[in-house]
């Protein structure tokens, strides 16, 4: 290639300086993509770390509780915590049942009088849309 005399720059330079330069918007521009990524990555395993539980209900004489936790979640949401008696063919009655909005981290207990002898469990809802279910019991 031919040097340009006028300005003391060659078009070899040129072409090399513009290479260079294309190098360092695409290094630059997957380290961003990386960095993007890493922050995406971060996000959902601390949404899978955040989780509810249930316990089996327990029972004293005529009365009847259940806890539901919330746990590793950032944020509040609204938790409910019912304990419910099955009921073959039928819907599941509602036996105890607390709510509290603004919920962080912890435990929720719901405490209820018992509906006869019978399986029992107890259900833990979040206004995020998950629940989940303990094992069913036979209680009273």
């Amino acid at each position: 290639m031919k040097d340009d005399s006028r300005n003391g720059i060659g078009t070899a330079r040129i072409l090399a300086l513009g290479i260079l330069a294309l190098g360092a918007v695409l290094v630059g521009s997957s380290a961003a993509g990386t960095a993007w990524a890493t922050g995406e990555d971060a996000a959902a395993r601390s949404a899978a770390a955040c989780g509810l539980g249930a316990d089996n209900p327990t029972s004293s004489g005529n009365s009847l509780s259940g806890t539901g936790t919330r746990t590793g979640c950032g944020g509040t949401a609204t938790l409910t915590v019912q304990v419910r008696r099955h009921r073959t063919a039928w819907p599941d009655r509602v036996v105890a049942e607390s709510r509290r909005s603004g919920f962080g981290n912890g435990s929720l207990a719901a405490h209820g009088k018992c509906d006869g002898n019978g399986v029992y469990f107890t259900e833990t809802r979040s206004s995020t849309g998950n629940r989940v279910t303990s094992g069913r019991v036979n209680r009273c």
